[in-house]
């Protein structure tokens, strides 16, 4: 096997966890928000694979990981949608990563440009549901969820989000899963000096 297809296997197995945990923070966590829904931490786990994962394979992931829980969760009216909503969420993720990038400075999840993406996915997150909710149980009662509970599922996803990502920093986890992210991140040091 040469390497690209042993980088394609390792990066679809990573994908696939980040799925299942998405999954499982979203399912199994979670607190009753209103009469359609619940909160939860699951958004965490996007933010999270959004700054560790490729583009393509944190869109996919988060899509997948959100439609499964809805799923699982008995409310599959809600499946399509979350999965639309969730693979959006990881774009404000991807767009500071790429400029991380070109700086040669992505070998950590939090960061103050991770930090800022927030606010961004975050209302991706409250404008996605209340046009969902809306076109499924009118805009009048959809305004109102929102305006009651509509950040209370970004505002946990964001402060879980902060919490492991640092722990996972700590520990250097980017660059034990992208040795190559750690030689960058020298270089790019080396060339500020």
């Amino acid at each position: 096997m040469n390497e690209k297809n042993s980088e394609r296997i390792r990066l679809i197995a990573l994908s696939g966890m980040f799925a299942a945990m998405i999954t499982v923070m979203t399912t199994f966590i979670r607190i009753p928000a209103s009469h359609n829904g619940y909160t939860h931490a699951g958004d965490s786990m996007i933010y999270l694979a959004a700054m560790v994962l490729p583009a393509p394979f944190a869109a996919a992931a988060s899509s997948v990981g959100g439609f499964m829980a809805d799923i699982l969760a008995g409310a599959p009216e809600w499946a399509f949608a979350t999965a639309i909503i969730k693979a959006i969420n990881t774009l404000p993720f991807i767009a500071v990563r790429y400029y991380l990038k070109k700086l040669g400075r992505d070998n950590r999840i939090i960061s103050p440009y991770s930090i800022a993406m927030l606010i961004p996915t975050s209302l991706v997150t409250i404008v996605g549901y209340y046009i969902a909710e809306g076109l499924m149980f009118g805009f009048e009662a959809s305004l109102v969820t929102t305006l009651i509970t509509g950040w209370l599922q970004p505002t946990a996803g964001a402060a879980v989000f902060i919490l492991v990502g640092g722990a996972l920093d700590g520990i250097g986890f980017k660059s034990k899963i992208y040795p190559s992210i750690m030689i960058e991140g020298k270089h790019a040091k080396e060339k500020s000096l």
